[in-house]
């Protein structure tokens, strides 16, 4: 891709986002499972999507007309997945450190590579990920960005590529802590008033802090928080996520607190090794946490108890994290998996329900990042992010449950159908307004040239 002025880009992004007008598309005879709040019966009814919202749904048939109308007999439709924590880039890194934990699977990733990212690499890379979330039925991601060695102009393509992909998303930035804090508030300023002008005009959603202070600065972290609180923005944390490391991270919380970062706008990620004491007092501010099965179980963090933090009164949601360290941006595995290990370490097969964990990954997530009166569920007025699956194809049985065959026997190769505000993004796997072949050959390209600099700098011992 040719890179523009910003200014240039910046208007071609919101012409090239906004039809003129956009048709009415009606799905029709289809099992429906809206996922709203108290609503876990499904029905065979219709959705009205006009406009890139939800106009009308309900049971029986639609009386009005459409421009478009679909046909999902014996398909089931239900609300797109909501991923809380993903970093879009690892797209291009999976495989990595194949017998790491998260600090081994961080030297052989992030401080072996990331100093050799260069032009390009990040809107390239995060495009294929948004891409491939979108092709597994993620309709909203958590974009928590990485910053790694790129200057800014390299680090904001991830915020280009995600508004070229379609997919409805959240940027969590971070912050250039080696900047003054006076410098790190107006570069903070400058952007959210530019995103700021991004929303109902393009898929960005909200603005959020990556806060990394806690790793790299603990000096700064103070501030990450106080940005979130000053913007009324979300904010997200890594924190006891590997096994080895839980008393190390545990002896933090006081910082935690001191720094503003236990509160109803702060969600941590993995959050696995609590104790009652931090479980309890998070609970108690609003805070949440994102469940991310399948990198916790590849990187043998460990099994956060779900249904524990749930009676607790935490905000529990769902993520697939990196593509590097889960390595399938799948929500059927993600939930496959989270809901086997629960249901493993209680021995009960009632802790845990498919409509349950269908709902964790869609309406919850909303909730965390204050969305949920736009995505996560089926309702009249909101965004129209709507998938049509053919238990069907391929073939999983007779359907007794729709949300059970859901969880327990379908994936992402039985959606036939993505929308994301109305529009037909993907169909039968396969994404319609972008060529994934050519984007998959550019990417393998740049790693090539990547791996050739770590080589070349004694960082990777062979190819």
């Amino acid at each position: 891709m040719k890179f523009l002025p910003g200014k240039i880009l910046f208007l071609l992004v919101i012409v090239c986002w906004l039809p003129a007008s956009q048709a009415a598309t009606l799905i029709k005879n289809a099992t429906i499972l809206t996922l709203a709040e108290g609503d876990d019966k499904p029905f065979v009814g219709y959705v009205l999507m006009d406009k890139g919202h939800i106009k009308a749904i309900g049971k029986g048939s639609y009386s009005g007309k459409a421009d478009t109308v679909v046909d999902a007999t014996n398909k089931i439709v239900m609300p797109g997945f909501v991923s809380g924590h993903s970093h879009l880039w690892q797209s291009a890194f999976r495989g990595i450190a194949a017998d790491g934990e998260l600090y081994p699977w961080l030297k052989a990733l992030h401080w072996t590579y990331g100093e050799y990212l260069g032009d390009g690499d990040f809107y390239n890379f995060t495009l294929h990920g948004a891409l491939d979330q979108l092709d597994h039925g993620i309709t909203t991601t958590y974009n928590h960005a990485q910053r790694l060695g790129a200057s800014e102009a390299q680090y904001m393509e991830s915020l280009q590529a995600s508004i070229d992909s379609g997919q409805h998303f959240i940027f969590a930035y971070t912050s250039d802590l080696k900047l003054s804090d006076s410098d790190i508030r107006k570069t903070f300023a400058a952007l959210y008033k530019r995103t700021s002008k991004l929303i109902n005009k393009t898929p960005f959603l909200a603005l959020s802090v990556n806060a990394v202070g806690y790793h790299y600065n603990h000096a700064k972290f103070p501030l990450e928080m106080a940005l979130a609180k000053k913007y009324g923005i979300t904010a997200q944390v890594h924190y006891l996520e590997q096994y080895s490391r839980r008393f190390v991270d545990r002896k933090q919380w006081p910082m935690f607190k001191a720094a503003g970062a236990v509160d109803n706008n702060v969600s941590y990620a993995h959050f696995i090794h609590t104790t009652d004491k931090i479980l309890h007092e998070a609970a108690a501010k609003g805070a949440s946490m994102i469940w991310n099965p399948l990198s916790n179980g590849r990187l043998a963090s460990g099994l956060s108890d779900i249904p524990k933090y749930l009676e607790s009164g935490l905000g529990v949601g769902m993520g697939v994290d990196g593509a590097a360290s889960a390595d399938i941006a799948d929500p059927f595995e993600n939930m496959r998996i989270g809901m086997y290990g629960l249901r493993m370490l209680h021995h009960n097969a009632n802790v845990m329900l498919p409509i349950e964990v269908l709902r964790l990954h869609t309406l919850s997530t909303a909730k965390v990042f204050k969305l949920d009166n736009k995505v996560g569920s089926l309702e009249q007025g909101k965004l129209a992010d709507v998938l049509i699956v053919d238990p069907g194809k391929p073939g999983t049985g007779a359907v007794f449950d729709p949300a059970a065959t859901l969880v327990f026997a379908c994936d992402a190769a039985n959606i036939e159908k993505i929308y994301v505000s109305g529009k037909l993004l993907v169909e039968n796997g396969v994404p319609l307004k972008h060529d994934m072949n050519k984007i998959q050959a550019e990417l393998v390209k740049r790693v090539d040239r990547i791996r050739e600099a770590a080589k070349a700098a004694g960082k990777e011992l062979a190819m």
